[in-house]
């Protein structure tokens, strides 16, 4: 995202109709991260303003070169008086917040999420850390800066290919950048289906979309080194506009967290809004429409109100004020807060910066510097502060040789050398179970942990978004238990986030709800996701039970979910230790009939939790200002210590 104030500089005439453009990009991408289900498609949004920020800065690029007076050091200094001020406000006033709501866990991603802000690297931050459509990234404070990085990332290598270029002229520089373009979309089309998470945050897969930009300018540009946006009324051209308008809003609301992303449905919106760029008049209506003083006024706010919704949202999902069950009133509430906070930012940070006038290139440079410095020292101080003793998510494949991975973020960890093994076999709650154990003699204990993925046999993930390539293919999940049953333990403890399996998520204020569902391998319709998790019980036993028939195999009941109240913090600061347990047995519901039927022909037996958190009224989540969860249902090392006891018997058994 890029603001579009006038700059002293500006070798471009002002068209309206691009900052309402803007507004058309900044209102989805708002009103979808504050889980408004109409925009599903929502995030498209930054899709829009990739291919903006693409058309404006080529346009200016272009006609510099051929004018003769192109500065690199002119075009970074730019750069810096856009988007650093209101970057560094928005972050320093977000931190005495998430210092009031945020676990040290939580301090210590932020504290590493703002050094990768700092260097322009947040999307590499995050394609390691976060699932952009995963609803825990919501409450992410920095995650919609990844494309600031990715623009920024694109700028450091763009000026100079075009400046070196230029002597191609305009035709083949046109076709050298389309081929760039399709080159790009090619790989973000492969991207999609076999590495997601890279493919939605790297430069590479996102390439094109601001390199369709860059053609939409070589389309406008004339040699005398002046853009010419559409003028006129031709029937043809308002037709186009007004085709344009319909593919952006049909990504806005025909998308979903499903689609893949980016891909060649991204075509879509991408193209749609180069056709407004190129086609968008004052004589026509798509024109006029965007140029409306409330849509042009709400485009000059976007790059701060951009700035400004995610960290407002996250720490509000990580207050206590989210249990003032008034969300519907409270959203607007913030959107409203959200455009307040950014007429301030633009009128007393983005917009002094601009002007050579009152700040010169040096001082922007000083500035620049010393806030990349102050940002990293602050990230820093975060890092090392708040770092933990142990962190039960952060084990290494390395801790059990000869355990082959598979290429997938399957993670081992082992704990003595005794003769009598033990695995836990699970998804990511298996990793916070290292700290129910200790060194005992004779045994050995192996937690092997494929984030994101039961342990069953005989299903896949479908929803083709976040960690869904661990187990999203036939066969994926046999292939763990494969090595699991190779090791001939004496003992296998299935676990898992059973209810995620079977209903999805149950987050307030997301639009997020198809993430870990499954489906048999066979493909088989028809079925309720509870029947699916049931089926893949019965095939994992089976599995089990022939590959390795001396194994006793044990399914762990899963700890109360508390998601459906929120962040462990922000409960306990509303609601205290305990937590009514009526929701949490309505959402287990579904578990326990799986348990109690799977369990009766005797060869699966279940290890029982609840009763070591809750009483007959509640549940507890925390003790002496020690909390039992990383967030709202990953165990914390005292949480994990409450299940030493029913593990070691079940072991012991």
């Amino acid at each position: 995202m890029n603001p579009t104030l006038a700059q002293p500089d500006r070798v471009l005439k002002y068209r309206p109709e691009i900052d309402g453009l803007r507004t058309v990009a900044v209102l989805p991408v708002i009103l979808f991260h504050a889980g408004f289900t109409f925009f599903s498609g929502g995030f498209v949004g930054v899709d829009i303003f990739f291919v903006i920020s693409g058309y404006l800065i080529t346009s200016i690029l272009a006609a510099e070169i051929a004018q003769g007076h192109f500065s690199i050091l002119k075009f970074y200094e730019r750069r810096a008086r856009r988007i650093l001020p209101a970057l560094f406000f928005v972050i320093i006033a977000t931190l005495p917040f998430a210092l009031a709501w945020m676990l040290d866990s939580d301090l210590q991603n932020l504290g590493r999420s703002i050094m990768s802000v700092a260097v322009f690297a947040s999307n590499l931050f995050f394609w390691r850390n976060t699932d952009y459509f995963d609803p825990a990234a919501g409450e992410q404070p920095l995650l919609h800066t990844w494309s600031l990085a990715v623009e920024e990332q694109y700028y450091i290598f763009f000026p100079l290919f075009l400046l070196l270029a230029w002597k191609l002229k305009k035709p083949r520089l046109t076709l050298f950048i389309l081929c760039i373009t399709c080159g790009s979309l090619a790989l973000a089309e492969w991207g999609a289906t076999y590495h997601p998470a890279i493919n939605f945050y790297l430069l590479p897969t996102r390439a094109w979309e601001l390199l369709a930009g860059s053609l939409t300018a070589m389309v406008l540009f004339r040699t005398s080194g002046v853009a010419a946006p559409a003028v006129g009324f031709k029937p043809y051209k308002a037709a186009l506009a007004i085709i344009g308008v319909g593919m952006v809003l049909y990504s806005i609301f025909g998308f979903e967290e499903t689609t893949p992303f980016p891909s060649l449905y991204t075509v879509i919106p991408v193209l749609g809004t180069c056709l407004i760029i190129l086609f968008a008049s004052p004589q026509c209506v798509t024109g006029r429409v965007l140029s409306l003083k409330p849509m042009v006024w709400i485009g000059l706010l976007s790059y701060s109100a951009y700035l400004w919704h995610q960290p407002i949202f996250a720490l509000y999902r990580l207050s206590p004020l989210q249990f003032s069950n008034y969300d519907e009133a409270i959203f607007p509430l913030l959107i409203i807060a959200v455009f307040g906070l950014a007429w301030i930012s633009w009128k007393y940070i983005e917009a002094p910066f601009r002007y050579k006038n009152r700040i010169s290139q040096a001082g922007v440079f000083k500035w620049a510097v010393a806030s990349i410095v102050l940002l990293l020292a602050i990230g820093g101080t975060l890092n090392t502060v708040f770092k933990p003793q142990v962190d039960p998510m952060a084990v290494n494949v390395q801790d059990c040789d000869g355990y082959d991975s598979g290429g997938s973020e399957l993670v081992c960890k082992k704990i003595g050398t005794g003769s009598r093994l033990v695995v836990l076999f699970g998804d990511s709650h298996v990793l916070p179970l290292v700290d129910a154990f200790s060194e005992d003699a004779g045994m050995t204990y192996m937690f092997v942990s494929i984030p994101g993925c039961p342990p069953l046999v005989g299903l896949e993930r479908y929803d083709g978004i976040g960690n869904s390539s661990n187990c999203d293919k036939p066969g994926q999940l046999a292939r763990y238990a494969e090595q699991v049953a190779n090791l001939q333990p004496e003992k296998i403890i299935l676990v898992g986030r059973w209810t995620l399996y079977m209903h999805g998520w149950q987050k307030k204020n997301v639009l997020q709800k198809k993430h870990h569902l499954l489906q048999l391998e066979t493909g088989e319709q028809g079925l309720t996701p509870q029947q699916v998790v049931a089926r893949g019980v019965d095939s994992t036993v089976k599995f089990f039970t022939r590959t390795t028939p001396e194994s006793k195999l044990f399914i762990l009941e899963q700890v109360p979910d508390i998601q459906m109240f929120g962040h462990v913090k922000a409960v306990v600061s509303a609601l205290g230790d305990n937590v009514p347990r009526t929701a949490i047995d309505a959402w287990d519901a579904g578990e326990m009939a799986m348990l109690d039927q799977e369990t009766n022909d005797g060869q699966l037996q279940v290890i029982r939790t609840k009763q070591y958190f809750c009483n007959a009224t509640s549940c507890e989540i925390g003790k002496d200002k020690s909390f039992y969860y990383l967030d709202d249902n990953h165990l914390s090392a005292s949480g994990a210590k409450l299940l030493s006891e029913p593990l070691k018997m079940a072991i012991a058994e």
